[in-house]
C-alpha cells in the first residue's frame, strides 16, 4: 500500500514538473485589438471600416495555422473601456483620417493620442490602414517614431498642400524585402486600388523596411505603399495605404499580407507560409418584400434586416419590392432568399413564380422566413384565391392562419434558447426583445424549436425559431420580427439563421447589433427604405 502511494506521488510530481515546464516553454498569448472608425461617407463597398474589422477578427479567430493569438473588435473609433489597450500587443486602426479637421481622425479626439502614446512606450505594436495613415504634421515626430511614416497633407504646394499623393488604378504590386515575415506566403498581386504614395518617412531611417511597392500612373519610380518598422523599444509598426475597396479582401495575397502584418506587429510568430484564412466568394442574399399587413412597416423592417444580415461581412444583400421576381431566373444567382412579404389583401403568386421558387429551393437555394411571411398565400387571408397549399404546409412548416392563430400584444418578453444542438444557436445566450409573440401557428410537418418564449395568453412556451430542409434547400423560420426594433433585438439569432440557410460557416462572434442603429445609407446602395428615399429626394 505504501509502495503504491509512493509511486502515485512520484507520478504526480513528474506530471507537475512536466506541466510547469510546458507552461514555461509555451509562448504567451498575444492580444490583438482591432478598432473600426465610424462610417462617415464614401460609396457603399468603399471605406468599410466596420465590416473590415469584423472580417479580420473572424479570419484571425478561425485561421487553421494560427495559435496563441486572441482578438478583440471595437467600434465607433475607440474602445468603450480604453483600459483594454493596456495589455494589447498590437492596436489596429481602420478609420477616417485627418485632413480638413484633425478630429476626423479618431486618434485626435480627447486624450486618445496620449493613451496611445502610453501603449507605444511599453512596446505595443501599431497598424494604420488606408485613410488612418493621414496624420497632422504637428504630431509627425510621434507618429513617425511609432509607425515609420505617414500621409503628409500639410507641407506640399498650394492649393491642397499635400506633400503625399493619391491615385486610383488597377496595377501590379511589387514586394520589398522577401525575407520579411510579413511577406511569408505572399506573392505580388494585381488589384484595383486607391493607393496613397509619396509617404513622409525620415530620411534613411534604418528601422523602416518597404514591404509593398507600386508605380502609380504617370510616375517614374516605385513608391512604398506598405512598410514595416522595428522600433528600438521592441515595438513594431505597419502602415498600409491600400484598403479603399472592400472587395480586395477576396484577393488571397492582399488578405494574407494584412493578416501577417497584424500577427507580426503583435510580436507573434508568422506561420512559415503565412496566416491561412480561406474566404469563399461573397454570399449573395435577396430580401423579397414590398408589402405586408397594414400594421407592419415592411420598409423599416427590411432596412433593419439588411443591416443585420450585412453584419456578416461575407454577405452582400440586395432587395426587391416586386414579389413576382420569384418568377425570374435571376433568383438562382442568389444563395439566400429572405421573405419579408405577406400578400394579405393582394393577389397571390403567379404559377410561374411558384414553380421557379420551388425549383430554386429543391436545387439547394436557402430561404429565411421572417415573422408574418409565414402567413402569406393562404386561404384565410382577405385576398380570395391566393391560397398556395405547398407554401403553407411544406415550405412553411408553421403558418399563421388568420381565423385561428394569434399573438400576444406587442411588448417585451424573453426569448430562451433550447437545448437543441444546432449551429444557429450554438453559444447564443437568451435575450430580451420587444415584439409580437405568435402562438397557435399551424402545420403538420415536424419542427425542433431552437428558441421559445412563454405567451401571456396561452401560458405555454411557444416556438420562436426552427430550421429544416426542403428538397436540397435549407429553410430558417422565425416568427420574431414585427418591427425594425424587433429585428435588431433578435439580430444575432436572425443573422445566424440566415447564415445557416445560405450554407455558410458560422461567424466566429456576434457583432454588436447597436452598430445598425445609426446606419448611414450611402451612394451606391442598391436599395433604400422609403423614409430615407424621401429624405434623399428632398435634399436634391
Amino acid at each position: 500500500m505504501l509502495l503504491r502511494a509512493m509511486v502515485l506521488l512520484s507520478c504526480l510530481a513528474v506530471m507537475t514538473v512536466s506541466a510547469q515546464s510546458a507552461s514555461a516553454e509555451a509562448p504567451a498569448t498575444k492580444k490583438v485589438v482591432l478598432i473600426a472608425g465610424p462610417i462617415t461617407g464614401h460609396p457603399k463597398h468603399a471605406h468599410e471600416y466596420e465590416k473590415s474589422v469584423i472580417l479580420l477578427k473572424h479570419l484571425l479567430d478561425t485561421s487553421p495555422n494560427l495559435s496563441g493569438v486572441t482578438v478583440e473588435a471595437h467600434f465607433r473609433g475607440w474602445p468603450d473601456n480604453p483600459a483594454t489597450l493596456d495589455d494589447a500587443d498590437t492596436i489596429v486602426l481602420i478609420s477616417d483620417g485627418a485632413d480638413r479637421r484633425e478630429q476626423d481622425h479618431p486618434l485626435y479626439v480627447g486624450d486618445r493620442l496620449e493613451t496611445l502614446e502610453r501603449q507605444m512606450r511599453r512596446g505595443c505594436g501599431l497598424v494604420l490602414f488606408h485613410w488612418s495613415t493621414f496624420n497632422p504634421g504637428r504630431f509627425h515626430d510621434r507618429v513617425t517614431e511609432w509607425l515609420g511614416g505617414y500621409f503628409d497633407y500639410e507641407t506640399g504646394p498650394e492649393p491642397r498642400k499635400w506633400y503625399s499623393a493619391i491615385q486610383t488604378w488597377e496595377g501590379l504590386t511589387k514586394l520589398g524585402d522577401a525575407d520579411h515575415p510579413i511577406l511569408r506566403g505572399v506573392s505580388p498581386f494585381r488589384v484595383q486600388e486607391e493607393f496613397y504614395y509619396r509617404i513622409r518617412f525620415r530620411e534613411n531611417d534604418p528601422r523602416v523596411t518597404p514591404i509593398v511597392l507600386t508605380q502609380p500612373p504617370g510616375e517614374t519610380q516605385d513608391y512604398a505603399v506598405g512598410w514595416a518598422v522595428q522600433r528600438e523599444d521592441g515595438g513594431r509598426g505597419f502602415g498600409f495605404t491600400g484598403g479603399h475597396f472592400y472587395r480586395n479582401w477576396w484577393s488571397d495575397d492582399f488578405r494574407r499580407l494584412i493578416l501577417n502584418a497584424i500577427v507580426w506587429t503583435a510580436g507573434a510568430d508568422v506561420p512559415e507560409r503565412g496566416v491561412r484564412a480561406e474566404l469563399a466568394e461573397p454570399t449573395k442574399a435577396l430580401i423579397v418584400t414590398g408589402y405586408q399587413h397594414p400594421a407592419h412597416d415592411w420598409s423599416a423592417v427590411t432596412a433593419a434586416l439588411l443591416q443585420v444580415l450585412e453584419q456578416d461581412p461575407r454577405m452582400f444583400v440586395d432587395v426587391t419590392e416586386n414579389v413576382e421576381d420569384l418568377a425570374s431566373q435571376s433568383i438562382h444567382d442568389y444563395d439566400l432568399l429572405v421573405m419579408n412579404y405577406n400578400n394579405w389583401d393582394r393577389p397571390g403568386l403567379s404559377e410561374a413564380a411558384k414553380a421557379n421558387f420551388v425549383e430554386y429551393l429543391k436545387r439547394g437555394g436557402g430561404l429565411a422566413l421572417i415573422h408574418f411571411a409565414n402567413g402569406a398565400f393562404n386561404k384565410t387571408l382577405p385576398s380570395d384565391g391566393s391560397d398556395w397549399p405547398e407554401y403553407r404546409t411544406r415550405i412553411v412548416r408553421r403558418a399563421w392562419m388568420h381565423d385561428r392563430s394569434g399573438h400576444d400584444k406587442f411588448g417585451p418578453f424573453r426569448v430562451d434558447i433550447t437545448s437543441a444542438e444546432h449551429p444557429i444557436t450554438a453559444g447564443l445566450a437568451p435575450f430580451q426583445t420587444l415584439d409580437e409573440l405568435y402562438y397557435r401557428q399551424e402545420g403538420d410537418q415536424p419542427i425542433e424549436p431552437l428558441a421559445t418564449a412563454v405567451s401571456q395568453v396561452t401560458g405555454q412556451a411557444e416556438p420562436m425559431a426552427w430550421a429544416y430542409n426542403y428538397g436540397e434547400g435549407r429553410v430558417f423560420q422565425t416568427v420574431l420580427g414585427h418591427s425594425d426594433q424587433s429585428i435588431r433585438l433578435a439580430g444575432a439569432l436572425i443573422r445566424r439563421g440566415c447564415t445557416w440557410a445560405a450554407d455558410m460557416t458560422p461567424l466566429s462572434f456576434d457583432p454588436p447589433v447597436e452598430l445598425t442603429i445609426d446606419y448611414l445609407w450611402r451612394d451606391g446602395a442598391q436599395w433604400r427604405p422609403q423614409a430615407e428615399e424621401k429624405e434623399t429626394q428632398k435634399a436634391r
